[in-house]
């Protein structure tokens, strides 16, 4: 019975193994502002020569593309660091609520079948519908945790995210880059046109924490 209820904290008293998925997350969704020309960017590997000059002939295309190591950016910046520390202080937290709710809830389990055999059966049924009854709310108690945790961590990290954004954008601007590319994607490129450290020096310096509403302990 109680496989159940650690099946349910699994996934809870784990550390932060989803962080770095998350993460990912993020940077799918920076793609979307970010990617100015995302159409021209096959066109502009399958034909480089056509793409080499302007209208005017006279730039280099490379001059208008910028590379970012979203992920990277994301995952190193101080705002997320502490973000990922403080969610998983409260997983650990929660941990050992669970541990200890799961040792109690073993010792009544325990004391209900040694019981069993001088209760009469109509007494011994409604103590296991109890029994039943509470690790069913510690199984509730852990998913509530969980979600809190999960919305805790969206929250937070979004304000990371839209701050990247503007980062990345005001970057670009100065640059003159019509077109921001992730660097995962790219094979080979000059290191000119990696943005990655400007842009977490900047994101760090604009937004070295941001608040996480952490769901109370009970």
């Amino acid at each position: 019975m109680l496989r159940s209820l650690m099946d349910a904290a699994a996934p809870l008293i784990r550390s932060l193994p989803v962080f770095r998925t998350a993460v990912s997350a993020w940077a799918i969704a920076v793609a979307v502002p970010l990617l100015l020309s995302v159409a021209a960017a096959p066109a502009a590997a399958q034909a480089p020569s056509a793409t080499a000059e302007t209208s005017d002939g006279g730039a280099d295309a490379a001059t208008l593309i910028a590379v970012v190591d979203v992920q990277g950016t994301l995952r190193n910046s101080d705002a997320a660091r502490e973000i990922q520390s403080r969610i998983n202080e409260r997983r650990q937290a929660y941990q050992r609520q669970v541990t200890e709710e799961e040792k109690a809830l073993r010792t009544s389990e325990q004391d209900l079948q040694q019981q069993r055999a001088t209760l009469a059966p109509e007494d011994y049924q409604q103590r296991l519908r109890a029994f039943r009854n509470r690790v069913t709310g510690v199984q509730k108690s852990v998913q509530e945790r969980r979600r809190a945790l999960d919305q805790a961590f969206t929250m937070a990290m979004n304000q990371v995210r839209d701050e990247l954004v503007a980062v990345i954008a005001e970057i670009a601007n100065e640059r003159g880059a019509q077109v921001v590319l992730f660097k995962e994607h790219i094979v080979i490129a000059e290191k000119s046109l990696d943005i990655s450290d400007e842009a977490l020096r900047r994101l760090n310096e604009r937004l070295p924490s941001v608040p996480v509403e952490l769901p109370p302990l009970d």
